[in-house]
């Protein structure tokens, strides 16, 4: 049929694409070989069937329609639509049709030309779908992503960017994200166009508006041509400022746990040379009462050693309960001489510039609190105030008395701690109890200080107010509930004729010379008879040699070759009925439940004041008999 168009049928089928001719009636007239393998069909086949009803399917009017307008004018526009080929599979087409002349010069028919564009549709609409799969990562991350050419202004940004910085594309990579005036060198932007590698670095970022700094992970990706010429580069920065503090939180409790655990290291051996101190103080003491040699002022020297001694026993216990989280002593106290030995030890250690003042009520009752822990609070609050002060002269100001306010007038005692120092701004007056917060110089502050007083006195169901302006001075006010009227710990002091004593045979088992001297002169001094050991392994070989000449063991936990509670352990298989008591220096080390376990019957901490060792021994000595 081709030749009735005058186009020799081989030329025709030669053509790569399908194409058809129609008659200027819409007669189909033939095809070529491309389109017959298009549409599965002879020509014959095509002819009954109708080429448009084969490629349009209800869209055929559609199609003859516009070969009707080409007719009427000569000319129509290629168009793109949907065609069915064979097996009814479905094809994306641009359909070109052209009036074929005659050798007249008068149109005799139409062809039709079909480019099949299914594959290139389907490249098409993946890159389309990858360009949004690709702008949905890069604007749904939740940092900046950006492209900047080698002078480092912005070529193409994420919406995170648009939203942080206004018109962002052609200015500079400082401006956008470390909103700075000059280009950051040590950043590792410029360093990756400069090598041509990835860089990855921390950038602090000052913020203007708040003294804490950001800090930014930056990713530096040089982008290459084919010569290898870094031509850009990709730009992601995330701010990870919690994950820094996170980190230097960890690091910084890391640090907290070595320390713990070199406390509980020394604790014993601290508590080992507390022992000796405060044991031959409460000996002169008993030895003094007992020859009646009693003296005022020596007495009070002792009480003063007794003191002293027990300050540092909390201090190790304290340093522990910090350290391990263990449970604090609580009861009712009279502020009043902690207040006073704080004062006293300030004014040994504070420089004479600073006058120090004092206004304390010393009936304005008990508090339920840890000495030690008030302690710690009035030492760091008052060093805080001496460093306000700095080398100035200048007044630190302690108050205790009834506080006025809330409720009844008995229900609060507040203690207050001011100074005449160079105060603070309002932004950092909201801070100072944020842990790891300091306003001091690298090296001389750790921020922690103020954190642990704000806990210390929550825990104690107190609050604490600061009040400080910039020039003129600060004023910290503590408050604490009042607690039913006891005598203070802090007053007792050991009175030897309530001491109980008896007879009975001891073997006191310590690795430590001095300790084991110490006790053993207290025991004898409340009227036993005492064996002193320092090895654990010849003390048990001489138990097992004699069972029968000890009415109760004491023994230290921590010792060479053999410790306390494998001692005993081997003991009690021999004498099950055997009292033990167990000493140790850290009680991490041993719980008083597992001591039990080990049939251990009575478990202290050193150093052992006077009065609960004999105490021990004799109701121990009692429940046997």
């Amino acid at each position: 049929m081709a030749e009735s168009l005058s186009f020799p049928q081989e030329l025709v089928d030669a053509i790569p694409i399908p194409l058809f001719f129609l008659d200027m009636n819409g007669g189909f007239l033939g095809s070529n070989q491309a389109f017959r393998r298009f549409v599965g069909k002879s020509d014959d086949e095509v002819r009954r069937e109708g080429v448009y009803r084969l490629l349009a399917g209800d869209q055929a009017e559609r199609f003859e329609q516009l070969d009707r307008v080409l007719v009427a004018n000569g000319v129509i526009q290629p168009f793109e639509n949907h065609a069915f080929g064979a097996g009814g599979r479905r094809f994306h087409v641009i359909f070109r049709k052209t009036l074929v002349h005659d050798s007249g010069g008068e149109a005799s028919g139409i062809v039709t030309t079909m480019v099949d564009l299914t594959d290139l549709k389907a490249v098409e609409e993946a890159l389309i779908a990858s360009e949004s799969q690709k702008k949905a990562i890069l604007d749904g991350f939740p940092g900046m992503i950006a492209l900047f050419d080698r002078n480092l202004a912005a070529i193409w940004v994420n919406d995170t960017v648009r939203r942080s910085v206004g018109m962002p594309i052609g200015r500079l990579c400082h401006e956008i994200i470390c909103k700075n005036d000059t280009q950051c060198n040590d950043c590792a932007v410029p360093k990756s166009i400069r090598t041509g590698e990835v860089k990855i670095g921390i950038q602090r970022i000052e913020q203007s508006d708040s003294i804490t700094p950001l800090f930014f992970e930056i990713i530096g990706t040089p982008v290459k041509n084919g010569a290898g010429v870094v031509e850009s580069v990709i730009v992601i920065a995330r701010d990870v400022t919690e994950r820094f503090k996170l980190e230097k939180q960890l690091r910084h409790a890391q640090k907290m746990e070595a320390i713990g655990t070199l406390a509980g290291g020394i604790a014993h051996d601290f508590n080992n040379v507390l022992t000796p101190i405060m044991g031959y103080a409460e000996i002169l003491k008993l030895k003094m009462q007992q020859k009646g040699l009693a003296d005022e002022a020596m007495n009070e020297y002792l009480g003063e050693i007794l003191r002293a001694g027990r300050r540092a026993k909390g201090l190790v216990e304290q340093i522990l309960a910090f350290s391990r989280n263990t449970e604090q002593k609580e009861s009712p106290q009279l502020l009043h001489p902690i207040v006073k030995e704080v004062v006293k030890l300030l004014r040994s250690t504070l420089p004479a510039t600073i006058q120090i003042k004092q206004d304390i009520d010393e009936k304005c009752g008990p508090v339920r609190v840890d000495p030690v822990q008030i302690h710690q609070v009035l030492i760091n609050l008052c060093t805080n105030s001496a460093d306000a002060i700095g080398e100035n002269h200048g007044v630190l100001t302690v108050v205790l008395r009834r506080a006025r306010g809330q409720g009844s007038e008995d229900e609060w005692v507040e203690l207050s701690i001011g100074d005449t120092g160079c105060g603070m701004k309002r932004e950092l007056r909201d801070r100072i109890f944020e842990p790891y917060f300091t306003t001091k110089e690298k090296g001389r502050g750790t921020g922690m200080g103020l954190a642990l007083v704000h806990s210390i006195i929550s825990r104690h169901d107190g609050r604490i107010e600061v009040e400080s302006e910039e020039g003129n001075g600060t004023l910290f006010r503590i408050l604490l509930p009042v607690a039913a009227q006891q005598k203070s710990t802090l007053d007792k002091i050991v009175k030897p004729e309530q001491l109980a004593g008896g007879d009975g045979r001891i073997m006191l088992v310590d690795d430590e010379q001095q300790v084991a001297q110490v006790t053993a002169e207290l025991l004898r001094s409340l009227g036993y008879q005492v064996s002193g050991w320092t090895s654990s392994v010849e003390a048990l070989k001489h138990f097992q040699e004699n069972p029968e000449g000890y009415d109760l063991v004491l023994t230290d936990l921590t010792m060479p070759q053999m410790t306390g509670t494998e001692m005993s352990a081997q003991i009690k298989k021999i004498r099950p009925e055997m009292p033990i008591i167990l000493f140790t220096g850290y009680s991490e080390r041993l719980s008083r439940e597992a001591a039990v376990d080990a049939g251990i019957d009575e478990y202290c901490m050193k150093p052992v004041a006077l009065r609960e060792l004999a105490h021990t021994v004799s109701r121990l000595l009692a429940h046997r008999s």
